[in-house]
C-alpha cells in the first residue's frame, strides 16, 4: 500500500495545532476580542499564503518524489505544500497564544493596557522608518550577495526577497504600536521551537527522501552541504513566518480599542 509519507508528515504541526487549541477552548483562556483576532489573522494568511504559493511556488521549488504526495497539484504544486504553510503558521500562532495566555503569561501585557491606548492614540498605523531602512539594507546584501556567491539562474535571489518583504512590509506600519503590546519571550520561544522542528524535519525527512527541494538559482547561494545542501533561506523562512504574531497583536489591539469601555 503506498503511504504518501509527505502527507503523513504534517501530522507534526496538526497534532499540536489540535492539542492546544483544544486547551486553551477548555480552560476559556482568550476572551471573544483574542479570539475574533486569532481567527481574523489566520483566516488572512491562510488565503495570503496559498495565492503566493500557487503563484510563486513552482519559482523556489522542486518535488522530486511524486510518490510522497496524494497526487493533487493546484498549479502544478502538490496540495501538501499548501498545508505545509498554512499549517506551520497556524502552529506559530497557536503556540504563540498557549505561552502567552498560560505557559508564559507572567509577561503577557495585561488586558487593560489595550484598552488604555484608546485613550492615547486617535489611530493604529504608524510608519515606522527604522523597519523601512533595515529592509533596503537586507535586500541590498542579499542582491550583493547572489551576484557574488550564486551569480546563475535567475538575477536576484527571489526567495530571499520575498521573504523579506514579507516580514518587514507589516513591520513597517504596525511596528510602532504592537512593540509595547508583544510577549517577546513568548515570541523567542516560538521562533527557537519552530526553527529546530522545522530543521530537523528537513535535513532528515523532506530532503532526503524528496518530498521537496529548492530551485537554485533563485537562491542566495548560501547552502549548507552537510544538511543535503539545505539553503539559509530554508531558516528564514520561519523568521519571517513569526510577523503573523505581530500582525495578531496588531488586530488584537484593534478589536480592543473598539469594544466599549469597561465600566
Amino acid at each position: 500500500m503506498h503511504i504518501p509519507e509527505y502527507s503523513v508528515s504534517l501530522l507534526i504541526w496538526i497534532i499540536p495545532i489540535c492539542i492546544m487549541v483544544f486547551f486553551l477552548m477548555k480552560r476559556r483562556l482568550i476572551v471573544p476580542e483574542k479570539t475574533y483576532a486569532m481567527i481574523i489573522t489566520i483566516g488572512v494568511f491562510s488565503i495570503i499564503g496559498g495565492i503566493l504559493d500557487l503563484f510563486l511556488g513552482r519559482y523556489f521549488f522542486v518535488f522530486p518524489d511524486p510518490h510522497a504526495v496524494i497526487g493533487f497539484r493546484p498549479g502544478n504544486i502538490p496540495i501538501e505544500e499548501f498545508v505545509f504553510y498554512i499549517t506551520g503558521l497556524w502552529f506559530i500562532l497557536i503556540f504563540y497564544i498557549f505561552c502567552d495566555e498560560w505557559f508564559l503569561k507572567k509577561y503577557n501585557p495585561p488586558d487593560e493596557k489595550y484598552a488604555r491606548i484608546r485613550s492615547k492614540i486617535n489611530r493604529l498605523l504608524f510608519l515606522h522608518y527604522p523597519t523601512c531602512l533595515w529592509a533596503l539594507f537586507a535586500l541590498l546584501v542579499g542582491f550583493i550577495c547572489k551576484r557574488i556567491v550564486n551569480p546563475e539562474g535567475e538575477f536576484i535571489p527571489g526567495y530571499f526577497f520575498f521573504l523579506v518583504i514579507v516580514i518587514f512590509l507589516p513591520m513597517l506600519f504596525f511596528y510602532r504600536v504592537t512593540k509595547l503590546f508583544v510577549n517577546w519571550r513568548a515570541f523567542q520561544f516560538v521562533l527557537l521551537v519552530t526553527v529546530l522542528i522545522s530543521i530537523i524535519w528537513e535535513v532528515t525527512l523532506a530532503l532526503p527522501r524528496g518530498y521537496w527541494g529548492y530551485q537554485k538559482g533563485a537562491m542566495l547561494g548560501l547552502f549548507i552541504d552537510v544538511w543535503h545542501g539545505l539553503p539559509v533561506e530554508a531558516v528564514f523562512v520561519w523568521v519571517s513566518g513569526t510577523i503573523i504574531i505581530v500582525c495578531y497583536e496588531f488586530v488584537k489591539i484593534y478589536f480592543f480599542t473598539k469594544a466599549p469601555p469597561s465600566k
